[in-house]
């Protein structure tokens, strides 16, 4: 787990670093409001931090036990596939369904079977992130998210 640990965590890095750096090429503020730049610059560095910590812990760590990342028949690749084809599957549906109740859907599935919660628990995560999210941009930072073309409420 230490090598993927390490691997996984260099790679977010790599990926946090080029959205701090195209994001900080954007304007921060619009007026008032937040620019286009605002959000890709501190989900960046906000991945970036995360990631450091992660390398810093894999770094630290002086073994190798624990369950290997490709092994148990299978499972690691499963997850990555379930992850890449909910980010696709979202990134189509949130036009169609918008906003809300695709990030709804998305965290449910990917809390439900990536992460193994319970049902309850996933239902009440997914809400409480997805009503979290959209207070802060919709509501206090008046940015607009896709209201999409299926009226579901």
């Amino acid at each position: 787990m230490k090598k993927a640990n390490l691997i996984a965590s260099l790679l977010l890095l790599a990926f946090a670093s080029f959205f701090v750096i195209e994001g900080g090429k954007m304007p921060m503020a619009d007026g008032l409001s937040p620019g286009a730049g605002f959000v890709p610059f501190w989900v960046g560095a906000f991945t970036g931090f995360l990631s450091l910590l992660l390398l810093i812990q894999s770094v630290r760590s002086k073994t190798l036990t624990g369950k290997k990342f490709f092994s148990g028949k299978g499972q690691g690749l499963k997850d990555i596939a379930y992850i890449s084809l909910s980010l696709f599957g979202y990134c189509g549906f949130i036009l169609l369904i918008g906003y809300s109740v695709a990030t709804f859907l998305f965290l449910f599935f990917l809390l439900k079977v990536v992460g193994k919660y319970g049902p309850r628990a996933s239902l009440g995560l997914s809400a409480g992130i997805t009503a979290a999210l959209y207070g802060i941009f919709e509501a206090w930072l008046d940015m607009a998210f896709p209201a999409g073309v299926v009226p579901l409420f």
